[in-house]
């Protein structure tokens, strides 16, 4: 699954994300586009699912795109 956030409204950009990750089954992977630094989604999922349910890898380090993939498992 993609979701380019670049484009929402920053208030409404972590919801947007989390609900694409909580669709998410077991194996599959949440392709993240933001136009900022994306470890606050590590952050903030490492504070809010279990340990060792999912893994995160940040693909593209700016300046003007970032992405992480986040793979549930």
């Amino acid at each position: 699954m993609e979701v380019d956030v670049r484009d929402v409204e920053p208030k409404d950009r972590l919801e947007t994300i989390l609900g694409a990750y909580r669709v998410l089954r077991a194996g599959a992977t949440l392709r993240l586009t933001v136009d900022h630094d994306p470890s606050c989604m590590y952050y903030m999922l490492s504070a809010t699912e279990p340990e060792g349910s999912f893994t995160f890898r940040k693909v593209d380090d700016g300046p003007e795109v970032w992405s992480a993939e986040v793979t549930r498992r």
